[in-house]
């Protein structure tokens, strides 16, 4: 139950962030935009992090708890490495950065729905202002931590998968049966 609400919150903030980004100028940039992410139309490429880095967390999770039934979950667990092809050691910061982001979104969240339980005021927006700007950092330090840990041609393999699997335009076509799109095969401008 505290798992589902954590991620419904999540998804909540991250739309109010969006929502936010969009009316007040965008928080999150990239140091360095890839080519492939230029399209306007296009969130930043640090919220496809933030999503990726949110679902291979939630993949780890889930296998340890099939081990602790005596299942074996690595294949799930491991399917989006296994799809871009990384080694375990390729890997390796990725689930590191997976667990650390996950840490301290939860701890952010926490705090944000200690200010929602208190009511809207102008300090508790204040601070929750705050909180989104905290959340941005600290995706901000993963995709640093990522782009300095991996080759070059990792990265452009991980943000390619990201925008193709964590698209909204894939979302769509998934969630809803009468789409006529297919899933795309590579990644769309």
């Amino acid at each position: 139950m505290i798992r589902k609400l954590r991620t419904a919150f999540l998804g909540v903030l991250l739309l109010i962030c969006a929502s936010l980004n969009g009316a007040a100028g965008q928080t999150i940039q990239s140091q360095q935009p890839s080519a492939s992410v230029q399209n306007s139309r296009r969130p930043p490429i640090e919220h496809y992090y933030l999503q990726f880095l949110h679902h291979q967390n939630e993949l780890d999770e889930w296998a340890e708890r099939q081990a602790a039934k005596g299942h074996d979950g690595s294949a799930l667990r491991n399917h989006m490495q296994k799809d871009m092809g990384f080694s375990d050691a390729d890997y390796a910061p990725i689930r590191a950065s997976s667990v650390r982001l996950t840490a301290e979104l939860t701890a952010l969240n926490a705090q944000a729905v200690a200010l929602m339980a208190g009511g809207t005021s102008p300090t508790g927006n204040s601070q929750m202002m705050a909180l989104f700007a905290q959340r941005d950092t600290d995706v901000n330090a993963e995709v640093t931590y990522l782009k300095s840990s991996l080759p070059p041609d990792k990265i452009i393999k991980l943000e390619a998968y990201m925008l193709q699997f964590f698209s909204p335009k894939h979302a769509t076509s998934q969630h809803n049966p009468s789409s006529q799109q297919s899933v795309p095969t590579a990644v769309q401008p």
